[in-house]
């Protein structure tokens, strides 16, 4: 690997280039740092990247990759270059629009860039440039990757989301994130906003009161790293094709080692090159559980839709908390009936939408019992069995509660200065976590759980005096100015 020049990822969240300008609502949402463009150009080459703390100089949590690194023609005209990130940058544009795309290998072997029915740059060799122009045709969520030497390229970090919004809505219905809905999702989406069914706010209305944007997504991209076996393809020899069969072999049937400290291979003097670090956008444990570009941070009664993809080589069970959720697209297929479930799995290279419903959770007790709530049980002394005037829901007492006490200030990883990393406490933090074995029994990373994300509920749209849980509002300043999805804020989304 010393044959290359050494990037160092960044630990903020993964861009998002807007191409053209039918999507005014995306600049809306703070959580994600979006740029619009005119072209991008995304050039293949290597970086390291702290996979554990983020922390300058923790030479024991590096890992070696390969990764499309952008430059992009801003609508302003102005070129600037993106920070190096795996997965590659997220890439939105609306249906039937298109984009101009350049791919430059600066690696020592083939490589391309790919994305299924829409783009195939072909091979690209060492050192030579390729531009093409990719056209949107259908509305959905792709994962774009290198395709050559498969499944090596993709899963040494060759890949990125590439997302297509629909232009319109079907006429006299609501907006769904389909050109073609099915009549069963159509319903959904129809029926969110309803007063009947799902009160609140429709996935296409925002609330500038509330600082809640329109059309409200996230990317799940899945993906898992093996600091060793990744560090072999790069001392490959130059210009030869890492064996695919031997990186699968390593990848998936190395003797288990069930702790960061044993590295060896049991019985054995070779080093174990299974996967260690298990990510959802890049990110790992605290640092994708509390980002906001990475975890739904909403009201009840403000519908979002989560994009899953996988790039890696495991199969992964996402796990969701709080809601079950409609899945209304797999493999960009709209699903003629929408399964309602709290798990679905994710193989390599699958493609699918949740549908969140943001309804109140259900584990709050209520007259009618478990599910959507009617009228909520008075809270009971337990020793007296007197009611006591209080409810359990809105829990306002617990969104009192922070740990660390709001005003703990650290420095940020970059140093460039302080950041508050009080967290609200619990009932409303609910988890996301993968039931798959790896992830949760990895021999490295930043793991409370495993692979993870989660749902954030910060008020309830539907509960009067309950618009937002209590907050300073010097908190609330800070959270506007740096607390994002940059990464190095505490856990919230966006406002009032």
């Amino acid at each position: 690997m010393d044959r290359r020049e050494f990037l160092k990822l960044t630990a903020g969240s993964v861009a998002t280039l807007v191409v053209g300008s039918n999507m005014p609502w995306i600049f809306e949402d703070p959580a994600y740092a979006t740029v619009p463009v005119q072209s991008i150009t995304l050039r293949i080459t290597d970086a390291v990247k702290e996979m554990i703390t983020h922390e300058p100089g923790n030479n024991d949590a590096r890992c070696y990759f390969w990764v499309y690194r952008a430059t992009v023609r801003h609508a302003s005209g102005a070129t600037f270059q993106l920070p190096p990130e795996c997965p590659g940058p997220n890439i939105y544009a609306t249906q039937g629009e298109s984009i101009s795309i350049t791919i430059e290998n600066a690696l020592d072997e083939p490589h391309s860039f790919y994305i299924p029915g829409i783009a195939n740059s072909g091979r690209i060799r060492p050192g030579a440039t390729k531009t093409m122009v990719v056209k949107a045709k259908k509305s959905g969520t792709y994962l774009y990757y290198d395709n050559l030497n498969a499944p090596v390229n993709r899963v040494m970090g060759l890949h990125g989301a590439f997302v297509v919004m629909p232009r319109q809505s079907a006429p006299g219905h609501k907006f769904t994130p389909y050109d073609r809905p099915t009549p069963a999702v159509q319903r959904i989406y129809d029926d969110f906003g309803t007063t009947a069914h799902w009160p609140g706010l429709a996935w296409e209305e925002g609330d500038p009161a509330t600082d809640t944007s329109r059309f409200r997504q996230h990317i799940w991209l899945l993906h898992e790293a093996s600091s060793r076996l990744f560090a072999e393809v790069g001392d490959y020899t130059p210009g030869l094709d890492y064996p695919a069969a031997r990186f699968v072999d390593a990848f998936q049937n190395d003797p288990f080692t069930p702790t960061s400290d044993d590295i060896r291979a049991p019985g054995t003097d070779a080093f174990n090159k299974k996967a260690q670090y298990f990510t959802i956008n890049g990110q790992s444990g605290h640092f994708a559980h509390n980002n906001s570009s990475v975890t739904p941070m909403h009201r009840v009664g403000e519908p979002t839709l989560v994009r899953v993809l996988n790039a890696g080589l495991h199969t992964h069970s996402l796990h969701i908390h709080a809601n079950h959720v409609f899945v209304t697209s797999v493999g960009n297929v709209v699903q003629q009936n929408p399964l309602w479930l709290d798990t679905f799995t994710a193989h390599p290279l699958d493609t699918w939408e949740y549908t969140v419903p943001y309804m109140r959770p259900p584990d709050f007790p209520n007259v009618r019992g478990i599910g959507r709530p009617d009228q909520p049980l008075p809270t009971v002394d337990q020793l007296t069995g007197v009611p006591t005037g209080n409810v359990a829901y809105p829990p306002v007492e617990e969104f009192d509660v922070y740990q660390p006490p709001i005003g703990t200030l650290v420095t940020k990883f970059d140093g460039t200065g302080l950041v508050d990393i009080a967290q609200r406490q619990s009932p409303l933090c609910y988890p996301m976590h993968d039931h798959s074995e790896a992830s949760q029994t990895a021999q490295g990373g930043n793991y409370n759980c495993g692979l993870i994300s989660g749902i954030y509920f910060i008020g309830d749209r539907n509960t009067p005096g309950w618009m937002d849980f209590p907050i300073e509002q010097d908190f609330k300043d800070m959270l506007k100015l740096g607390g994002g999805g940059g990464g190095t804020g505490p856990a919230a989304g966006p406002l009032p």
